[in-house]
């Protein structure tokens, strides 16, 4: 396959295939078509006529657990967003094959033709906004997977109304009813098992297999992990959670006492329903690092319900000091980047904080 195409200066493409961290404003000014690198993977196995079955997911936030988890049932290699490229292995895919692929947002704006036959919308709020334009554009983007035929699609009870218009093969995800997995902790993470519990239902995964699969499987890092537990006292680290619909999530998704920590920078200012309803589920709000050099992200009047810190580690240090029974919920809303490079090294910041202290 690799012979037939070869790298140019772009002036000189018939095609120019896109990363996915490049914005539609920075691309070059041309007269070709700009696809992504799935799309540009996809038009290849098309042309030779071994298209596998195709199982799509995006959504803002549990993308990447419903991919991890699918694959992990079906015991296959996940593609895509999740990290590796579907483009690495067209060699390897035959029409026989089921290819489970992560889709971001930035990706399925330039995957025009690129059929799933099962799309899986786990949600939509709102994020990458600046990379978007606006949150139009962000949802038009998402809604690039589904397609008007031969197509099962998963999409939350939110978006029933736009999506029966342009696929009648509809499930509701809220529908499902989530098997007893234990490792998927949180109201959010039970529509996840749930999806993940369906999907291979209809590929005819044996019940019991499934089960026996998924005791295997551990939920990726920094997703409402809990880092430690005892009869009183448990520790969630969420560092995942870039953005305010992902922590209002993993507040809502545990009960009882919790102290919760902010940090990083926000995508935008923090809206005042939105902290509202944080703080009716939160006794304590702490704040750290790019939050507490900009204190105005918060709404004006709200300031009293938080405080604020220098830096996460102080704020973890504090938490740990006042609380020794309910849930300390890391759950930062907001990109890593004041700190750390990644929430990667964000979450794994926090475990040491914690490891340190207790």
């Amino acid at each position: 396959t690799s012979d037939e195409y070869h790298e140019v200066p772009y002036k000189d493409a018939d095609i120019i295939v896109t990363s996915p961290g490049i914005p539609p404003k920075s691309w070059p000014k041309v007269n070709i078509e700009i696809i992504s690198d799935i799309e540009f993977a996809y038009r290849i196995l098309k042309k030779e006529v071994r298209v596998p079955t195709i199982i799509g997911i995006t959504g803002t936030n549990g993308k990447t657990t419903v991919t991890a988890g699918i694959a992990h049932a079906l015991n296959t290699t996940p593609y895509g967003n999740i990290g590796r490229p579907f483009v690495s292995s067209l060699n390897e895919i035959s029409n026989t094959d089921t290819v489970v692929i992560e889709l971001s947002s930035f990706q399925l704006f330039s995957s025009p033709s690129l059929h799933c036959d099962v799309a899986i919308i786990v949600n939509i709020d709102p994020d990458h906004l600046d990379w978007h334009g606006s949150l139009d554009h962000y949802k038009a983007a998402k809604w690039q997977i589904i397609k008007p035929s031969n197509q099962t699609l998963y999409v939350p009870q939110c978006l029933v109304g736009d999506a029966e218009k342009t696929n009648a093969n509809l499930t509701v995800i809220e529908s499902l009813s989530p098997p007893s997995w234990g490792q998927f902790s949180g109201q959010h993470n039970q529509l996840n098992a749930a999806i993940i519990q369906d999907v291979c239902q209809r590929l005819n995964v044996n019940k019991d297999a499934l089960n026996e699969q998924m005791a295997s499987f551990k939920l990726p890092p920094f997703r409402c992990e809990s880092i430690f537990s005892n009869d009183q006292l448990t520790i969630i680290n969420d560092s995942k959670a870039t953005n305010m619909a992902a922590t209002l999530a993993a507040v809502n998704s545990f009960s009882g006492d919790k102290l919760l920590i902010l940090c990083g920078e926000p995508k935008e200012a923090y809206a005042r329903d939105w902290l509202e309803q944080v703080a009716k589920s939160c006794h304590t709000i702490y704040a750290a690092g790019y939050l507490n050099q900009h204190q105005d992200v918060f709404p004006e009047g709200m300031h009293e319900k938080i405080s604020f810190f220098s830096t996460l580690e102080l704020a973890t240090q504090a938490a740990l000091n006042v609380t020794h029974k309910g849930t300390i919920l890391f759950s930062p809303s907001a990109a890593s980047f004041d700190e750390f490079d990644n929430y990667m090294d964000r979450g794994q910041a926090f475990n040491r904080y914690v490891n340190e202290a207790i």
